[in-house]
């Protein structure tokens, strides 16, 4: 697992196995906030999963073009 700038938490990797609305760590059940972790010079982000109750992130190995 790796820090990431800005959390003192880490940031853990979940498997997308249906629609992903629990968070696995405090069981909170009404979804996500998203964040977007740059990828280099690119124009490519990580999405980044972020439990509004427990405030801990989950990578889910999504990817995503910014404009």
């Amino acid at each position: 697992m790796i820090m990431e700038m800005g959390s003192t938490k880490n940031i853990e990797t979940i498997r997308q196995e249906g629609e992903i609305y629990t968070c696995p760590v405090c069981k909170y059940e009404d979804g996500f906030h998203v964040s977007f972790k740059l990828k280099g010079e690119s124009n490519k982000a990580e999405v980044i999963l972020i439990c509004p109750s427990c405030h801990h992130r989950f990578r889910i190995g999504f990817t995503t073009d910014l404009l």
